[in-house]
């Protein structure tokens, strides 16, 4: 949600808030806008003045396919300085791949916001992959429970299957034993009545 300011406009997120709404991301999600935010406040610090280095057009396919589409991409960059500017309506020499699409504008970069930015995104990846391996190792250990139980119920299994086999191997040893001794019977002459 956006703040407002006690004069009703908008005010600008913090970058805790912005890289807390980063960290809602799955994690493909996370690692590419996390780097492509660090590329351009990373840029912004090599080259301040540079304009190409501080305006992103809203309409060009890496800021929607790796910014806005992720949770927090914008609110990061309002949160280092962006603001959003309309596009010129054809204006002379405008010739945009992006259209009329408005653009994110860092006017006046400040450097201390910047570099908490990039180490707010430094401490966040940090932090997302501390995430993402203890459920890793949660999910693992939850895996060889289920193998451990697996492998006891099919012990138990097992188990009854053999003593099921060896019960119907002693029934067929005893109907064998008793098939000898009636026939080794009817062969003795002297068992005849």
């Amino acid at each position: 949600p956006l703040l407002l300011a006690a004069s009703g406009t908008m005010s600008r997120p913090t970058v805790e808030e912005a890289v807390e709404v980063l960290m809602m991301n799955e994690p493909k999600a996370f690692r590419i806008v996390t780097e492509v935010l660090f590329k351009i406040v990373r840029n912004i610090e090599l080259h301040p003045h540079e304009p190409k280095y501080s305006q992103i057009s809203t309409g060009s396919a890496a800021y929607t396919g790796k910014i806005a589409c992720a949770k927090g991409g914008l609110r990061f960059l309002r949160a280092v300085g962006f603001e959003k500017r309309e596009a010129a309506a054809g204006g002379a020499g405008c010739s945009s791949d992006a259209g009329d699409a408005p653009t994110l504008v860092l006017a006046a970069p400040d450097a201390e916001v910047l570099e908490a930015g990039k180490q707010a995104l430094k401490a966040a990846v940090k932090e997302f992959g501390a995430k993402v391996e203890a459920a890793r190792v949660a999910e693992n250990k939850a895996a060889a429970f289920k193998l451990a139980e697996l492998k006891r119920v099919s012990a138990q299994n097992n188990s009854k299957r053999d003593a099921t086999a060896e019960a119907e191997r002693r029934q067929i040893m005893e109907g064998m034993a008793a098939d000898k001794a009636e026939l080794e019977r009817q062969r003795d002459p002297s068992n005849f009545c």
